[in-house]
């Protein structure tokens, strides 16, 4: 009886694999940790130079940051009109982070709308597909051609629709519509892509467009930090990009243990690293359900192995992402320990010397900190047994995992 009360409550079938409180955690967790991802990145890299700020005197300005509302404003000056995206999709009349929320609501909707495209048949998928094809084709290129043959047939000649010397045999201004169109796409692109790709692959489990949007966040970021390089900002600085301050600053957070620069980045990086692995376990477990026969997904020792991985991959995650976060604060503060503890044992004229040098605070001085402690992690390990204490902890995870899926089993 309690096999049978067991089957059509708790199956591997994917419809009802949807629905399990735990998938559902990741898929909110990878979706709050998106959110987060592009608050961070627009309050860090959305910023343009002050000086390029200045220059501009009070006129609309832009410069390829990590912010689409300045873009918008400068596309409709560049063109004479007004905003051909409604300011309700793109935020462009909000400030801050209510600038954000529409356009990601929107995004959401598209994601939706991609979810019902991708669960129809290869025939309607293509019919919507050619659709788009042509409702964009149309809009973008049918006034010009419209008006480019009624105005042939009116005066009964050919001619090419620019440079013409008679004003109404001109109609390169209809194109201009579809160039605004495309040039807005593209502001918004910059900021709303990773959003729009990464809701895709949460909950359209979809991992090409998990790994779109990771390698996109971080491709800017790259690209941020080469323009911005000190030796590079000299000849390209006249995008005006905002560059990262050259020194980490003093470690003031969390009992003196990371700068608010060093929080920032740190924060960029636990949230990608969160969003990916939230969104791959969720993916991971669904190709793992499809590939089970039909009778193992009712099969009860199936069903208790996959909640016990399931469960144990939730207590990692919590333990790892807190472990990682602890270790990298320490990482970037590593030789300020190490003179610390120098400073304790014997103290000496270098040793202040060395506390109070600038360049440590560099950011190439934290990669050397980093690259210290890493050093030290390595060498532990002839004292330390890694492996060992790495068994015992996820002996400890698995014993917590096991009794609360015996718990929910019960």
């Amino acid at each position: 009886m309690a096999d049978e009360n067991l089957e059509p409550k708790h199956t591997l079938r994917l419809r009802s694999l949807r629905t399990r409180w735990q998938i559902l955690t990741l898929q909110l967790v990878a979706t709050l940790a998106l959110g987060a991802l592009i608050l961070t990145m627009t309050s860090v890299y959305g910023g343009c130079n002050q000086d390029f700020i200045d220059e501009a005197e009070g006129s609309t300005y832009w410069c390829p940051a990590f912010e689409h509302t300045r873009g918008m404003a400068y596309v409709e000056e560049a063109f004479e009109r007004d905003s051909i995206l409604p300011d309700l999709i793109t935020g462009a009349d909000q400030v801050g982070e209510a600038a954000l929320l529409i356009p990601s609501l929107f995004c959401l909707l598209l994601t939706g709308a991609h979810a019902y495209a991708s669960s129809r048949s290869s025939k309607t998928r293509r019919r919507i597909k050619n659709t788009i094809y042509a409702i964009v084709i149309i809009a973008g290129f049918g006034p010009f051609l419209f008006e480019w043959i009624a105005s042939m047939i009116s005066y009964q000649r050919l001619y090419i629709p620019f440079g013409q010397e008679f004003p109404a045999w001109n109609h390169g201004d209809r194109l201009s519509l579809a160039m605004q169109a495309i040039s807005e796409i593209i502001v918004m692109g910059v900021v709303f892509t990773p959003v729009l790709f990464g809701l895709i692959g949460i909950w359209n489990i979809s991992m090409r467009a998990i790994i779109a949007t990771i390698s996109y966040s971080i491709m800017f970021i790259i690209f941020h930090a080469l323009l911005t390089f000190e030796a590079v900002l000299e000849s390209v600085q006249g995008i005006g990009l905002k560059p990262l301050p050259a020194q980490i600053g003093d470690s003031t957070l969390f009992g003196g243990l990371v700068s608010p620069l060093a929080f920032e980045l740190i924060t960029i990086s636990i949230l990608l690293f969160l969003f990916f692995e939230s969104s791959h376990m969720v993916i991971r477990l669904f190709e793992y359900v499809a590939m089970l026969p039909e009778s193992a997904r009712t099969d009860n020792e199936h069903i208790r192995m996959f909640q016990t991985v399931l469960n144990t991959h939730l207590s990692q995650l919590v333990g790892v992402l807190s472990l990682a976060t602890v270790l990298t604060a320490v990482a970037l503060d590593f030789d300020e320990i190490m003179i610390m503890v120098i400073s304790e044992f014997q103290p000496n004229q270098w040793s202040q010397q060395v506390n109070d040098s600038l360049e440590l605070q560099m950011t190439y001085g934290k990669v050397i900190s980093a690259g210290l402690f890493l050093l030290f992690v390595s060498m532990l390990r002839y004292l330390v047994p890694w492996q060992t204490v790495l068994g015992w902890f996820e002996s400890i995870f698995r014993g917590f995992s096991g009794s609360r899926s015996e718990e929910t089993e019960s």
